[in-house]
């Protein structure tokens, strides 16, 4: 199916999310853009995300291309826009865009250089020298982008207009001011303005008392207060329903270091230290064991090398989206899970599935389980006996699930395909 004929057969092991994360990383070489999009997560899959891409798929993708700076007349897409498309792409791990500053292609130092507030000093600096007169234009204009004074400013109460500029860009002091006395503007300017790093330390102190939650919240995480100022801040942790928004967090020049954050008594500033690359081992521990279950769990998401009873843990305490993700990292224990069936967590009971040696009589007797989630779930457990998994195929809700089952009988497989009208090959 990988090497398909039909783009559209190709297209949906990409996103499919049951296909093994290695596997589906072989597409990175397809010359379909549909294909693409699909592997790189632009499109939703009704049954939820797949499996993250391992960093070498990334690597071989841009490894494999020239990356034209314009589109080629063979291509069937302009691969700089792909290029845009992964920049939004919530898949891609930040550390490997920032990463592609040094890349040996110009094309994607050219599109490094859109991310330049992320990038070091150094890499910077590199992009602004480079051989390479696209690369050096673009690295200019991000460059002159971050110096720009923006004054003309969409003041309509009932748009969103301009947020992203007060949100990091330079505006004048009286247009700082405006905003901060929420003088005929739109309330969500003084959040936005919360975090620019250029606003001045004595409009900081004012939106850092706004009675308005949002702006106090944005205040607290501004990397140059001490942590006597921000603990001052009547600031609120969020929820733990969705932490991805986290993993987003750049680390810019001049900004908090990651072991700074580490150390900071505000969660959130800890759960961003979580989500950096290449925290040390050492580091890695102290937030292993931090007070705040969303700094554990993303440590667990993002950190090499955590010890599987830590990844247990976490997935045992978290509730919130995504959770099924974490049995996805390496490391994650399988052996032994078949002690959950009778958990009083269905996520807990949907564990047995990963166990290789969980007794038939377990699975079976969790096919009758009072959740939908983990009847389906162990339904594609394989110590399901093959007559039971055959009488299943008929069951109009666990019938899908027991299809994909390792266990089902090649002969039957081959039955179905046949009533289905599937011509078999040779």
């Amino acid at each position: 199916m990988l090497a398909h004929p039909d783009q559209g057969v190709r297209a949906a092991v990409a996103a499919n999310p049951y296909v093994d994360a290695e596997q589906r990383g072989r597409l990175v070489h397809d010359r379909r853009r549909v294909v693409l999009a699909n592997l790189f997560g632009f499109r939703a899959h009704p049954d939820g995300e797949p499996k993250p891409l391992p960093d070498a798929a990334y690597e071989a993708f841009f490894a494999a291309r020239q990356w034209a700076n314009a589109a080629r007349q063979d291509q069937p897409y302009d691969e700089m826009t792909l290029l845009d498309e992964m920049g939004r792409c919530r898949s891609m791990p930040h550390r490997l865009r920032l990463g592609l500053a040094r890349h040996p292609q110009p094309g994607l130092r050219r599109f490094a250089a859109r991310f330049v507030g992320g990038l070091s000093a150094e890499d910077r600096a590199a992009l602004l020298a480079d051989p390479d007169p696209d690369v050096r234009a673009e690295a200019r204009k991000a460059a002159e982008d971050d110096v720009y004074v923006h004054t003309e400013i969409d003041w309509n109460p009932e748009n969103w207009g301009h947020s992203w500029v007060f949100s990091g860009r330079l505006v004048e002091r009286g247009t700082m001011e405006r905003v901060v006395r929420g003088e005929n503007c739109p309330d969500h300017y003084r959040s936005a303005l919360a975090g620019n790093p250029h606003l001045p330390p004595d409009l900081v102190a004012v939106l850092a008392r706004d009675e308005d939650p949002d702006v106090r919240d944005a205040v607290s995480l501004r990397p140059e207060l001490t942590e006597e100022e921000r603990a001052a801040i009547d600031y609120r942790v969020p929820e733990l329903t969705d932490l991805d928004e986290v993993a987003w967090h750049p680390y810019r020049a001049g900004a908090l270091s990651v072991a700074g954050h580490a150390r900071s008594g505000h969660p959130v500033l800890r759960r961003y230290a979580a989500c950096a690359p290449g925290v040390a081992d050492r580091l890695r521990d102290v937030l292993l064991g931090d007070s705040d279950l969303g700094v554990r769990v993303l440590t667990c998401r993002h950190q090499a090398g955590v010890p599987g009873g830590d990844l247990l843990r976490a997935y045992r305490e978290f509730r919130g989206r995504n959770r099924w993700r974490l049995t996805y990292r390496p490391g994650f224990p399988t052996h032994g899970l078949a002690r959950f069936a009778d958990d009083p967590d269905p996520a807990m009971r949907e564990l047995v599935v990963l166990d290789p040696q969980a007794p038939a009589a377990v699975v079976v007797g969790l096919l009758a389980d009072p959740e939908r989630c983990v009847r389906t779930t162990l339904a594609r457990h394989p110590a399901v006996p093959v007559d039971r998994l055959v009488a299943l195929l008929d069951d109009a809700e666990l019938g899908p699930h027991a299809a994909r089952n390792p266990a089902l009988p090649v002969e039957v497989m081959h039955r179905i395909l046949d009533v289905a009208g599937v011509p078999r090959e040779g």
